[in-house]
């Protein structure tokens, strides 16, 4: 669960992520392109064997009060659509780690439509590669 505030978004949030792998203990789960469910801590000493990894379905519901996007400017009239107040998201994908090397997610998210007349939903990919530098 969670909240932003700012003149680009505000909207609160809730979703919930599932999870099954290899030494789960040793990440948090992937990060994500924003506005998404996050995760971002990782701990390479919690990883039992040299290899860790997990398979991740999740979903998040956002209830948008403000998106300067679809909103329009805040200090001056412009252009603007009428927005979907409630977006849902969906999301699945993987990850690969290793104890001192990087980090592999892949991540496939479709977003509901986020505005009147809209063709139709939002779907995009992501590949993250992390290093660990400590």
């Amino acid at each position: 669960m969670g909240a932003t505030g700012g003149n680009v978004f505000t909207y609160g949030e809730a979703g919930i992520l599932l999870r099954v792998g290899q030494d789960l203990a040793a990440d948090y789960g992937p990060p994500h392109i924003r506005p998404s469910i996050s995760g971002t801590w990782f701990d390479a000493d919690r990883i039992q064997g040299l290899l860790g990894w997990h398979l991740f379905v999740g979903t998040r519901g956002r209830a948008v009060a403000r998106n300067i996007f679809l909103d329009g400017n805040i200090w001056e009239s412009s252009r603007s659509v009428d927005k979907k107040p409630l977006v849902a998201d969906l999301l699945a994908g993987a990850s690969l780690f290793w104890t001192d090397l990087p980090q592999l997610e892949f991540t496939v998210a479709e977003r509901a439509k986020e505005f009147c007349g809209q063709r139709g939903e939002d779907r995009f990919g992501m590949v993250t590669l992390s290093f660990r530098f400590w």
